[in-house]
């Protein structure tokens, strides 16, 4: 499946090469800071003897193109991270003076055997006065007509709402994001996956030296819930589980130019403190939590690229 998503950007890269500068990015990582996806019951469900949070590896993969022709933007690739799975999206821009819109659809791709494509669609909205302020707000979610009570089925909803502004060299944006997948395990059983941020970014970047840094420093809410149903004489009785570990961390994210038209990529993030909520036992001492991530951002010019013009 991952060749064929990469085959297909590169097909696609190549079509539109003739017509405007595309930037394709390829990134791989790997993190550990996770709930296991196996686990069918909740860490704190048995409060005399409650589990231990773990370590949970995932791989990170982010392959996609970036690309802008008179004000108009289109984003495209494919993404896999611990909550969401696995994603192809396709997105297109709008960008004015003083606000953008921005729309589109994605799949989600062989999440579960009995859904191998689950359709959605992503909507993102944003406000500026450039140089000084800006605001935007986002979301996803998979097709409502998906029906949640056949076994095998799931669905997905992002938010995000971000604000910030502009000094010297420097974005400063204060931010909030929600990502959650939600499965029908069983016909009996409903799991929830979801992470809450909140979260400073400060982007920091230079025309002169190409590099550009992102630092992100906030509050990190992750959440597995299990939702039971069962029959007690003649009524259905729901009953929910829920198991939540929180952490303070820290991300940085770089882009170098180290040769015309090629950047290296390099990010990572940890967290600085961390506590699960009880009655969930905390890790052993010498656990380290962590994402890091690598790849390559390359910048194909087209025959109306700006080098040509």
């Amino acid at each position: 499946m991952k060749r064929l998503v990469i085959t297909s950007i590169i097909l696609f890269c190549f079509c539109a090469y003739a017509a405007f500068s595309l930037e394709l990015e390829l990134v791989e990582g790997v993190g550990n800071l996770s709930f296991n996806k196996d686990n069918t019951t909740a860490l704190g469900a048995d409060e005399a003897h409650p589990g231990t949070f773990l370590p949970v590896y995932y791989p990170l993969i982010k392959t996609g193109l970036r690309g802008d022709f008179n004000g108009v933007g289109i984003n495209f690739g494919f993404e896999r991270d611990p909550i969401l799975r696995n994603n192809l999206y396709a997105n297109v821009r709008f960008e004015f003076n003083y606000f953008f819109i921005e729309g589109g659809p994605f799949l989600g791709l062989f999440n579960t055997k009995k859904l191998p494509v689950n359709p959605g669609v992503s909507a993102a909205v944003g406000l500026m006065l450039p140089g000084i302020f800006f605001a935007q707000a986002g979301g996803s979610s998979t097709l409502a007509a998906i029906p949640m009570e056949k076994e095998g089925n799931y669905s997905r909803i992002t938010a995000d709402l971000g604000a910030g502004f502009w000094v010297p060299h420097v974005i400063c944006s204060f931010n909030t994001s929600m990502r959650n997948y939600t499965l029908r395990d069983t016909i009996k059983n409903l799991i929830e996956d979801e992470v809450q941020r909140y979260f400073f970014r400060a982007d920091v970047f230079s025309k002169n030296y190409g590099y550009t840094v992102k630092v992100d420093m906030g509050l990190q809410v992750l959440k597995r819930s299990y939702t039971f149903l069962e029959i007690v004489g003649t009524d259905i009785v729901k009953n929910s589980e829920t198991d939540v570990f929180r952490s303070i961390y820290i991300g940085m994210e770089g882009s170098f130019s180290v040769a015309p038209g090629l950047k290296l990529l390099l990010g990572a993030e940890m967290p600085v403190y961390s506590w699960p909520g009880k009655p969930i036992l905390d890790p052993p001492k010498k656990t380290v939590f962590f994402e890091a991530r690598a790849g390559i951002i390359l910048t194909l010019q087209g025959k109306t690229g700006p080098q040509n013009q």
